[in-house]
């Protein structure tokens, strides 16, 4: 009676880390610049998971310069990824192998890139997304073309969305969903459109 009590014990003990673990293997997405108070913070850093590599948003003078650099953390060697003129989400695959970055170059357009770390080979998740279904390029080609990365969903799959919509021409707005695997397959999980 004593060892199930003291078994039951154990396992509620290890349940809230067992769920931690779950919880923390989820790469966050970090939307930049980030406030911080009444202002915009100056440089924000997002570390890889494994540690090795650190990505620094630089924005200063309230933002009016954005960079977004790659820093081996055992070196501290830096390099620069890319400028930009907006806003942007950054997320880790939580391997570290690769980031993906969401532009939102300007109010019709939002890009997403994904970069090896290592090398910063960039991929446009765009053209991905084409080879795997080329009618999506009546889509991306819209007026108002918004692609993003919404999350990983392990090292090597991400869900990404593609939204928007063009001034009084087909297509209307709509909204296609993907689940992406950069080894190269893309499977649309829905299409909603208006006309």
């Amino acid at each position: 009676m004593v060892l199930r009590v003291f078994m039951t014990c154990v396992l509620l003990i290890q349940l809230p880390s067992l769920a931690a673990q779950t919880k923390s293997a989820r790469s966050p997405v970090v939307d930049l610049p980030r406030a911080h108070g009444t202002s915009l913070a100056a440089v924000s850093r997002i570390p890889s998971p494994n540690g090795k590599w650190t990505l620094i948003f630089e924005c200063p003078n309230n933002c009016s310069e954005r960079k977004l650099s790659i820093e081996e953390n055992a070196s501290h060697a830096r390099r620069l990824v890319k400028e930009y003129e907006r806003s942007l989400s950054i997320s880790w695959a939580p391997d570290s192998s690769v980031f993906f970055v969401d532009d939102a170059s300007g109010s019709t357009e939002t890009r997403c890139y994904l970069y090896e770390p290592a090398t910063l080979k960039e991929t446009d998740l765009a053209k991905v997304i084409l080879a795997g279904d080329p009618d999506a390029a009546q889509f991306l080609d819209s007026g108002h073309s918004y692609l993003a990365a919404k999350r990983w969903i392990n090292s090597h799959e991400l869900l990404a969305v593609l939204e928007g919509h063009n001034d009084g021409l087909p297509p209307g707005g709509f909204t296609l969903r993907y689940r992406v695997d950069l080894r190269g397959s893309v499977h649309k999980l829905s299409q909603h459109s208006e006309q």
